[in-house]
């Protein structure tokens, strides 16, 4: 199945569901504790189980209270940008022609949301 196929499939799946978000097969449940975010993974396994979707014990993370999504790490306090991804950016040289820059605009612009006045600052740029 092809990666939109897919993304479309899941949010079939749990698109009406306000704690779950899905990025094509990264299932990601959010409760406010334990008590809930165990009515929340029955919930979710149900729904798996109905659709014939299996998961790979490997890769489940559950009851996790911390964890690292896409380029961030999510917990109860919110979302941070991950320190490794700070650190890598950190460590990119001064950009040399058009196509670095765009490069170093293109990291930047991911986390945008974590950046005040990221617009301006990239402005000269």
């Amino acid at each position: 199945m092809a990666p939109d196929e897919y993304q479309a499939f899941m949010e079939k799946i749990f698109g009406d569901l306000d704690f779950v978000v899905v990025y094509l097969d990264d299932i990601v449940v959010f409760s406010a504790n334990e008590e809930e975010h165990l009515e929340h993974l029955r919930i979710v396994f149900e729904r798996l189980a109905r659709y014939g979707v299996t998961l790979n014990g490997k890769k489940c993370h559950i009851l996790r209270k911390e964890f690292d999504y896409l380029g961030y790490t999510l917990s109860a306090e919110g979302i941070k940008t991950q320190a490794r991804k700070i650190q890598a950016i950190q460590r990119i040289t001064v950009p040399r022609n058009h196509k670095e820059l765009r490069r170093l605009l293109g990291i930047i612009d991911y986390y945008r949301d974590m950046i005040p006045n990221k617009t301006t600052l990239c402005k000269p740029l």
